[in-house]
């Protein structure tokens, strides 16, 4: 169905208007691929920022993701896509990320898709300077859970040439890459110009920052766990000064969190066969999946 022009600009002038802080609307594990949800899953539009934090179907599925995407950047100033695990299944890694590329550069979404695989974005509003750092994030693997890991993680089937190794070297990837980006922005606010307004930092992420909280309770002793989230933000070693807020998903999990002074918030679907009538993982109503879930920074 077609935007109408008019309606766009409409909704634009509304989330412009003397905004002075970016305002985002989040949404996780969507998992379209669960009978070919591309076309019929419909997003309502109440913030000019779109974050979409992985599984939201597979690129193996090329043209429905596009079609799905096309819809969004039709109706939101700019879509940030971070790929999820499914993303990657029936390819490999390698072949997965070319696929990426290329619905980054794809004419049906007009430059408005913002492809966060180790990726940086600055976003300027009024006095308010925001910047973006996005990425996967695969979590660290414990040696101690490597078989219940190798039993159960569909990814080593799922995934062409596959393995925890290959699970964890991306990690090691991804945090590297995340660690640098926040250390070069906490060092540029440290030495800003008398007036200069500081960047506050927004991660986005797939797998989880952090464990407790991030899971259901009721698998907080599973032996994989270590396969959904890794402790970041617990780590004293680790400096994340000037992290405001870190997005993640993966977890079918929805909350919103302070952990040492980052708000770690997710908004996940999960699976949902179309007529059923959703997960009731016993949730309390405010941690339910909502699509118009939105924040500020």
């Amino acid at each position: 169905m077609m935007v109408q022009p008019f309606v766009v600009n409409t909704i634009r002038s509304l989330f412009t208007k003397q905004q002075s802080a970016p305002t985002f609307q989040i949404l996780s594990d969507l998992h379209l691929e669960v009978c070919s949800q591309y076309y019929t899953f419909l997003i309502a539009p109440v913030a000019p920022y779109l974050i979409l934090a992985g599984d939201i179907g597979r690129l193996i599925d090329y043209e429905d993701y596009l079609a799905f995407l096309a819809k969004q950047t039709a109706q939101f100033e700019r879509v940030f896509l971070v790929l999820g695990n499914h993303e990657f299944y029936h390819f490999s890694r390698t072949s997965a990320l070319e696929q990426a590329r290329r619905l980054e550069n794809e004419a049906a979404l007009n430059d408005k898709l913002v492809l966060c695989h180790q990726k940086r974005w600055d976003i300027e509003l009024g006095d308010s300077q925001t910047t973006i750092l996005g990425c996967t994030l695969w979590s660290k693997i414990d040696d101690g859970a490597r078989e219940a890991v190798q039993a159960r993680l569909k990814d080593l089937e799922k995934i062409d040439n596959w393995s925890i190794d290959d699970h964890n070297a991306a990690h090691i990837s991804d945090l590297t890459w995340l660690f640098n980006e926040v250390t070069n922005i906490q060092n540029q606010n440290k030495s800003r110009a008398e007036g200069e307004p500081e960047k506050k930092i927004l991660v986005i992420t797939h797998h989880a920052p952090t464990i407790v909280g991030t899971s259901s309770p009721k698998n907080s002793n599973n032996p994989w766990g270590s396969v959904f989230a890794t402790e970041l933000l617990g780590n004293s070693s680790t400096n994340w000064v000037d992290v405001k807020v870190w997005v993640f998903g993966h977890t079918h999990f929805t909350t919103d969190m302070e952990k040492n002074g980052v708000r770690v918030l997710s908004n996940q679907r999960g699976y949902v066969i179309p007529g059923s009538q959703g997960k009731k993982d016993e949730e309390i109503e405010e941690m339910a999946f909502d699509p118009k879930r939105v924040f500020s920074i």
